[in-house]
């Protein structure tokens, strides 16, 4: 069977949460000898990489602007068409809608089978709204301008609804608001495949963080998202500043980069406890996983996360979660019992939350009650049951 896979990321050049879930995915598929072909952009050259028999990928060089997929539909769609066209793959899997695509692929399309992979979902939390609420300007210029481009790409491109087979959801809640959302989906057959991970790579994490080590005898915590408001830095950073007022052996490692850059220096530089928040920026995942491991506790107080790959990652890793209580939380976090899920909106909560989970006996408590979930978690969440969920999808399609 012949698998193509037109995503917006793919490492080693551009790698976000999609890159990594679809390297995680055509790893286990091509080891299960499915023929994989990935077609991806590049802001640096056209090139082909073989990785192996079954798999080879195309890097297709796209003009550095934004929204980028945008403009590698419109400079590449002639050039996919051929690739398609002469690899003839049995199913052709898509990341994001691609409207541009498919008015160009559409005399293949009767041929082939289409299965289009929903990452998030339009859900309560409107982001646009958010930013405007704040005065925040980039992104607020952000977010329209995808909204703009959005509208354009519908405008002078093939409604993808016409031509899918299945559509694929990341979690229950983002299949839950999808199909409430969007009429035309509730006409196709819809599933929820939940992303996964290589789990034997994680025994490696946790065996190589010496070096990585943080601050000693504090209680470590570490928020690990890009910088912007719906990711709840701003609630993060008030609320360990509460907690530090009593708790004076506590530390926070923040690592990302994006719009609230500036504010969460300018916050750390005017802190009086600026020597125990530590910003690393934007690191390689696979670094970022090991000073994890060194860590103790992971905080992700996001407002919206489609499923939240970081929370499993600590988990496996051994670390309790401290979480927003939002849809995503209570999919992973409270229904898996691997964490604590508050309001982070009220910061003397999520403050009092930072603080009884530092405490020694309630880490230790923690701890337990994740080993008791462990290997729940690894038959849930590896990679191994992911593609094995593709590949029966896969044959029932074909």
């Amino acid at each position: 069977m012949k698998i193509a896979i037109i995503t917006p990321e793919y490492p080693p050049y551009i790698s976000g949460g999609i890159g990594s879930y679809n390297y995680e995915l055509v790893s286990k598929l091509t080891e299960k000898n499915l023929n994989v072909t990935v077609i991806t952009p590049s802001i640096l050259r056209n090139e082909i990489k073989t990785f192996n028999a079954f798999h080879k990928c195309y890097y297709l060089k796209t003009p550095s602007l934004r929204p980028l997929y945008f403009y590698f539909q419109l400079y590449n769609r002639e050039r996919i068409r051929k690739i398609i066209e002469r690899d003839e793959p049995d199913i052709l899997q898509l990341n994001v809608d691609s409207y541009i695509l498919l008015k160009a692929l559409k005399g293949f399309l009767k041929k082939i089978k289409l299965v289009l992979v929903f990452h998030g979902s339009p859900s309560p939390f409107n982001r646009q709204w958010d930013s405007l609420k704040h005065l925040d300007v980039p992104d607020t210029a952000w977010t329209m301008s995808l909204l703009t481009y959005s509208t354009i790409e519908r405008a002078i491109g093939d409604d993808v609804f016409e031509y899918i087979d299945v559509a694929i959801h990341v979690s229950k809640h983002v299949m839950y608001y999808n199909l409430l959302c969007n009429e035309k989906l509730r006409s196709v057959r819809n599933v929820v495949i939940y992303p996964g991970v290589d789990v034997t790579q994680y025994v490696k994490y946790l065996n190589t963080t010496r070096k990585y080590s943080t601050t000693k005898n504090f209680r470590n915590f570490v928020f690990g998202a890009r910088l912007m408001r719906y990711k709840g830095i701003v609630q993060l950073l008030r609320a360990f500043s509460l907690a530090s007022e009593k708790n004076r052996r506590i530390a926070l490692h923040i690592f990302g980069d994006g719009p609230l850059e500036r504010y969460v220096l300018k916050f750390i530089n005017s802190s009086k406890y600026a020597h125990r928040i530590l910003y690393y920026d934007k690191v390689p995942r696979e670094l970022f996983l090991k000073y994890l491991t060194a860590g103790d506790i992971l905080v992700h107080p996001s407002f919206y996360e489609s499923f939240g790959m970081v929370v499993i990652e600590a988990v496996l890793l051994n670390k309790p979660v401290i979480a927003h209580k939002a849809p995503w939380s209570e999919e992973l976090v409270k229904a898996f019992d691997i964490g604590i899920a508050i309001d982070v909106s009220n910061e003397e909560e999520f403050s009092e939350t930072l603080l009884t989970m530092a405490n020694d006996n309630n880490y230790a408590k923690m701890l337990r009650k994740l080993q008791d979930r462990r290997i729940e978690l690894l038959r849930i969440f590896s990679s191994e049951t992911m593609a094995r969920n593709y590949v029966e999808l896969y044959y029932k399609l074909v």
